[in-house]
């Protein structure tokens, strides 16, 4: 759907061009015309850089989530895709490993969390029960 200021902006040029067009001896409505469609230019040329910006942030999200995880569901261990938990299932966390979704630690031997993608802050926070 197109932007309904871009739109006003797109009758405010064309208007500004029959304004000149029925009274050429005045450039000013010539001159707002073409200034109008720099605006307009400008302001989608850096919209779309924006918005191409922000998909790829929301592409780069998709690294985050790991591809399989250990999950004990029904007392068996087995490897299962990420996206597949719910909720309920055991994770079992490994040093170095990525986390598949929001969880809650039931039991943790010396556990720190790297919090640098999310927060900023680089060191490592324990975790405790």
């Amino acid at each position: 759907m197109a932007n309904p200021f871009a739109l006003l902006l797109w009758v405010g040029a064309i208007l500004a061009f029959v304004a000149y067009g029925l009274y050429p001896a005045d450039p000013s409505n010539l001159y707002l015309g073409i200034v109008l469609i720099v605006v307009i230019v400008f302001v989608g040329a850096l919209t779309f850089y924006e918005n191409m910006k922000s998909e790829a942030i929301m592409a780069s999200f998709k690294d985050f989530i790991p591809p399989s995880t250990i999950v004990i569901r029904d007392g068996e261990e087995k490897s299962l895709d990420a996206t597949k938990l719910v909720r309920g299932d055991l994770i079992k966390v490994l040093s170095g490993k990525k986390i598949p979704a929001d969880i809650r630690i039931v039991a943790s031997q010396g556990m720190k969390v790297d919090n640098s993608s999310l927060t900023g802050e680089t060191d490592l926070l324990p975790r405790v029960v």
